[in-house]
């Protein structure tokens, strides 16, 4: 195997040329079971192409943005951006990671924040978590590194950009794909990290406290092939504990915080493999366990919904008919209380016209508008975002494009029905593919932020678009890939609304209270109500808005 790679990759090289300006390109990358996964193919696109949009026009940039990384031509970025308070001011750091081997972190003025980038061992391929791991109210990084077959490495910084005593850590110096899950899986205090080894042609699961020791027992649980999707966390069989699911090629996996095996599981989809579709996990029956929502690819490409046993949910899978890579999402477009279903595929080749994501309701119906069609090809196989950008009360989705043209990418706005919001699609510099947006009010001025990564040649841009609506923060967003900055794809609970942080039925001097208790940086904290990453006075001016039953 190993005395092949050097051929495979000056493949991947060439199938990689720079973009000229003028051509329009379409891009993909190679499979998690390949010797070398990840890297960037790209391929003339000749064919009709998305309509182009006024984005760059009506909606623009922050001041100091787009700012750049760099790439090493070979992998490009994925899974995008983090807005995270990692300096306590109050406001939201653009945190992200790239293969020029650094971890990067700005203000919303697009100044370096003190102490980054920070450099890496091996290529920093997909997105960093960001959580408070030991309780100090201090945010620290986590992230995983790759080489081309191997020197992958773990980090966790703190807040400042010191690396962590313990780190970087190294899993028999293989590489370490997806993003870490940080969650307490053991009620501590402390939040371990779920690391997913490439031990090929297997994959060992590890778990990790923050001082770099190693959970022992049966952990690592070792997998029937390489790895490849982020954990997703939760109570999913509603017994009072948290369950870990997770991905190999092969087989999906629902394991106890012990690492043993749950009834029902490991168990396979017939002409379907897994790469780079990471679950999703929420209620959809309202029977107080989680369902599991899965994408698989290859012949039997589709969106698959499993009960905690194992078992097929009703109404599902929903094939998509072409390749996926697409990590689907769950959200309440409506706010109606029934939760919907969204996922994407890479689409048609040149010249044929694509639909590129769905949103079915928990059904599995397909809802009015979707899927989402594009005459123009290609597809979106990066995180679907959603979040009420406009206050209208129904959620706005957004995903990426695996086309380019004139050096510029497509990053897609729709609303609740599938019509282009005004400004979409996005064309910012360079292939969206793989990424998506992030979501959220950096500058805390009452509208919202769009942040996304795009790729062309050498140099990865960090784009952040001002979005003028005010935005109506809710728990049905999800505004980052896998749903939280500390990852695992649950989709959240709320009480009857968010500023009824006791879930007491009325917002009063109680949700006040509860909110001075946590102030500071959290993450996914009931009392972080406009979702800021900080608990802060707009908290509890939002608790004052809504004073009164609820």
């Amino acid at each position: 195997m190993k005395s092949a790679l050097p051929a495979v990759f000056l493949v991947v090289s060439l199938a990689a040329p720079c973009a000229l300006a003028g051509e329009a390109k379409i891009i993909t990358v190679t499979d998690e079971v390949s010797a070398v996964p990840g890297a960037a193919v790209v391929k003339d696109y000749h064919g009709p192409l998305p309509a182009l949009g006024a984005g760059e026009r009506d909606i623009p940039q922050m001041p100091g943005f787009p700012t750049a990384m760099g790439a090493d031509g070979t992998f490009s970025p994925m899974r995008g951006l983090v807005f995270a308070d990692i300096t306590g001011d109050g406001y939201l750091e653009i945190v992200t990671s790239s293969t020029d081997r650094k971890i990067y972190a700005w203000d919303y003025t697009g100044t370096a924040v003190p102490g980054f980038p920070v450099s890496t061992i091996e290529r920093a391929q997909y997105a960093p978590s960001v959580a408070d791991m030991d309780g100090d109210n201090d945010l620290e990084i986590v992230q995983f590194t790759r080489g081309l077959t191997s020197g992958g490495r773990m980090y966790i910084l703190d807040h400042t950009g010191q690396i962590l005593p313990g780190f970087p850590k190294s899993f028999n110096n293989n590489n370490i794909t997806s993003c870490p899950t940080l969650y307490d899986l053991d009620d501590d205090g402390m939040l371990e990290v779920i690391v997913p080894e490439r031990a090929y042609p297997i994959a060992l699961l590890h778990i990790v406290e923050i001082d770099g020791t190693e959970w022992g027992g049966n952990w690592p649980v070792a997998l029937d092939h390489v790895p490849t999707c982020t954990a997703a966390v939760g109570d999913v069989n509603n017994d009072g504990a948290v369950e870990i699911f997770y991905m190999s090629y092969n087989s999906m996996y629902l394991l106890a915080v012990d690492g043993t095996i749950l009834p029902g599981w490991p168990r396979q989809i017939p002409n379907a493999n897994f790469s780079y579709q990471s679950a999703a996990l929420a209620d959809l029956d309202g029977d107080d366990d989680l369902e599991i929502v899965v994408g698989a690819h290859k012949d039997a490409a589709g969106c698959y919904v499993f009960h905690h046993d194992g078992t097929s949910y009703p109404g599902w899978p929903k094939y998509v008919g072409t390749w996926t890579y697409c990590p689907p999402t769950v959200t309440d477009l409506e706010g109606d209380g029934v939760l919907e279903i969204l996922d994407g595929r890479a689409g048609y080749g040149p010249g044929v016209p694509s639909n590129c994501f769905w949103a079915w309701d928990s059904t599995g119906a397909v809802k009015p508008g979707f899927p989402y069609h594009n005459p123009g090809g290609g597809g979106s196989e990066g995180p679907l975002t959603v979040a009420d950008i406009n206050g209208d009360g129904l959620m706005e989705i957004f995903a990426d494009h695996n086309i380019m043209q004139n050096e510029q990418g497509y990053l897609f706005g729709v609303d609740a029905h599938g019509n282009d919001l005004p400004g979409f699609p996005l064309r910012p510099r360079g292939f969206t593919y793989m990424n998506g947006a992030t979501i959220g009010d950096v500058d805390g001025d009452g509208d919202y932020e769009l942040g996304v990564l795009s790729t062309l040649d050498l140099v990865v841009s960090v784009n952040l678009y001002d979005l003028s609506d005010i935005y109506a923060a809710t728990c049905r967003d999800w505004k980052v890939y896998h749903a939280q900055n500390n990852r695992g794809g649950l989709y959240p609970t709320c009480p009857p609304c968010p500023a009824d942080v006791d879930g007491s039925g009325v917002v009063d001097i109680d949700d006040v209270f509860q909110v001075l208790s946590a102030w500071g940086p959290c993450d996914d904290c009931p009392e972080d109500i406009d979702d800021s990453g900080v608990v802060d006075i707009d908290d509890i001016f939002a608790v004052l808005a809504d004073w009164g039953p609820c």
